[in-house]
């Protein structure tokens, strides 16, 4: 294999090694040459090597348009999938410029000009320090590509992960973005939130309300319980199955409390609690049904 520095390290240094008289043509005459030695050595080796060359630049062609076509069914087959556009666009383009970076290494081998050797051990340790360097956004990239491939949740959905909460706007390749109640946005690491327990309140078409409603010993339990279902049954949000219900769920320190349970859709949900708690407690004070809220007695004790 030809190698110009060796080649250079083999033509004779010219005759004297100290400077030239200024005017003595010596010295370019000596560099012309070392350049039409040179420029010979370069033809006969590229007769020599014209059939690798031509191999190589077969490969390169071919490669270059099986790249374009593997980046083009990739993308056909995840967009089918319905998989992320974002993930569609970046591991299309890692394909095809990984394809590409094979292709050009293997051209320069069957070329047989460049040694090819000094080259990939120089890509392998820069590989392994990138790799380290950037391995907590690899991880993130990795937890991206499951929660895409798996869909643990998707856009639009109201998830609660890594200590916040909030409404999945965005899954991008390293992180997740997610809009709170009070328009706030949260970015949230891939990995974290796979890290830890993702409890998706969208994943299904319904969800139950239950909640607890505590009365005082005093008022009319089956008169509450009443009021409660009527209020339950009248409303239009609330589905017919399972029908909803209202049960003694713990006799308090202060209190009976009372939970109800009704069948909502997801979208439903958080606008009926709100009125459950104002209508019943509307109809409580007309019925005369006390909700209690902490009370101390004090008894004072005088001498005699």
């Amino acid at each position: 294999m030809w190698n110009p520095v060796f080649f250079l390290a083999q033509v004779p240094a010219p005759a004297s090694t100290t400077a030239a008289p200024a005017g003595n043509a010596e010295a370019p005459s000596s560099f012309s040459a070392i350049a039409v030695e040179l420029a010979k050595e370069l033809y006969v080796k590229f007769e020599e090597n014209l059939p690798h060359l031509l191999v190589a630049f077969i490969v390169l062609i071919v490669g270059w348009w099986l790249a374009g076509r593997v980046k083009a069914l990739l993308r056909r087959v995840m967009v089918a999938r319905h998989i992320d556009v974002t993930l569609t666009s970046f591991l299309g383009q890692l394909c095809y410029w990984l394809i590409i970076a094979f292709v050009v290494v293997v051209s320069l081998q069957k070329a047989e000009i460049i040694d090819t050797t000094p080259f990939s051990a120089v890509l392998g340790a820069s590989a392994l320090a990138i790799g380290l360097a950037l391995q907590s956004s690899l991880t993130d990239f990795a937890a991206g590509v499951m929660i895409i491939l798996f869909r643990q949740f998707r856009v639009g959905d109201e998830i609660e992960a890594a200590g916040v909460k909030g409404v999945v706007e965005e899954i991008s390749i390293f992180s997740t973005h997610l809009k709170t109640a009070d328009n706030r946005k949260i970015i949230v690491s891939n990995g974290k939130i796979l890290g830890t327990p993702i409890i998706n309140s969208s994943a299904n078409a319904t969800r139950r309300l239950d909640l607890v409603i505590g009365i005082s010993y005093e008022s009319n339990l089956k008169v509450a319980k009443q009021i409660i279902l009527s209020e339950l049954q009248n409303d239009t949000r609330v589905l017919p199955e399972p029908a909803p219900e209202v049960a003694v769920t713990n006799l308090g320190e202060s209190s009976v409390d009372l939970v109800l349970r009704a069948w909502v859709a997801v979208g439903d949900y958080q606008n009926l609690r709100s009125h459950m708690l104002e209508a019943l407690k509307l109809r409580f004070d007309e019925a005369g049904i006390e909700i209690p809220y902490p009370q101390h007695e004090v008894r004072v004790k005088q001498e005699k």
